[in-house]
């Protein structure tokens, strides 16, 4: 019987993640920005359990791999991009849209590290259960009504770059492309749930991640800044910036040179 809660480590997983990008958020943002906007890290928390609510919900569901994920992240990193942090709508514009920032975003942050390393880190920690049961219908509808909600309350802040026609039509467009490719690349015929492996690469680009978004979120505070809608400290978000642009490259060579998927 398909339930809402479960007594599997669905949840563990799920938080963990969302643990692991609420890091992320104030790698940047910095502890000094809690006194600025204490209600942030709800909204955020909100945002990000219900994601990888659904996210577990699908990985399970469908038997999702590493370039599922990717696809998946960049749907909703679009949505994100565009409609939260408003930084796809930032110029220089073509055709309405700040490519460098979405194609940044979505690839190196929503996919390589807010959803492959993210998934790799909770099942590191606690592998996942694959006979955990799934979202019902009215699962779905309250995270996606959520997560809805929460866009919905960047849109009304009256902070958000707000996006032209031109720009609108063309994240349509790409919400579109990124959903039927996502559709195409599920599997035909249910594959067989794949067992977790450890990674010694992985370890430590996990563990090395962590540390670089702890020392920035505790001790770089000392240059805050506002970028775009955000409350941020420009020096955090630099060596963020960099280091994250380097562990997607280092991921990618790992996955190209062992020809296997990365565990999530």
């Amino acid at each position: 019987m398909v339930k809402f809660f479960d007594v599997g480590n669905r949840w563990k997983i799920v938080l963990v993640a969302t643990g692991f990008n609420l890091l992320f958020e104030y790698s940047m943002r910095g502890i000094n920005n809690f006194p600025k906007q204490p209600i942030l890290p709800l909204i955020l928390f909100a945002a990000y359990f219900t994601y990888f609510t659904m996210l577990e919900d699908l990985i399970v569901r469908f038997r999702l791999r590493d370039y599922h994920l990717i696809v998946a992240s960049f749907f909703f990193g679009t949505i994100y991009v565009c409609l939260v942090s408003g930084a796809a709508f930032t110029p220089p514009l073509a055709l309405g849209i700040n490519w460098g920032n979405l194609l940044f975003i979505n690839l190196v942050w929503w996919g390589a590290l807010q959803a492959v390393l993210t998934f790799y880190i909770a099942n590191r920690l606690s592998p996942r259960e694959w006979s955990h049961t799934l979202l019902s219908k009215k699962g779905w509808t309250l995270m996606l009504f959520l997560n809805g909600f929460v866009v919905l309350l960047f849109q009304l802040s009256g902070v958000i770059p707000q996006g032209t026609l031109a720009g609108i039509i063309v994240m349509v467009i790409i919400l579109i492309a990124s959903a039927l490719i996502f559709w195409k690349l599920l599997p035909k015929q249910e594959e067989k749930a794949s067992e977790f492996k450890r990674s010694r690469v992985m370890d430590y680009l996990s563990n090395a991640t962590a540390a670089v978004f702890f020392v920035c979120a505790v001790f770089l505070i000392f240059d805050p800044s506002r970028l775009g809608a955000s409350n941020v400290n420009l020096t955090s978000v630099r060596i963020v910036s960099i280091w994250t642009t380097i562990l997607a490259i280092i991921m990618l060579v790992y996955r190209l040179y062992t020809k296997r998927p990365i565990p999530v």
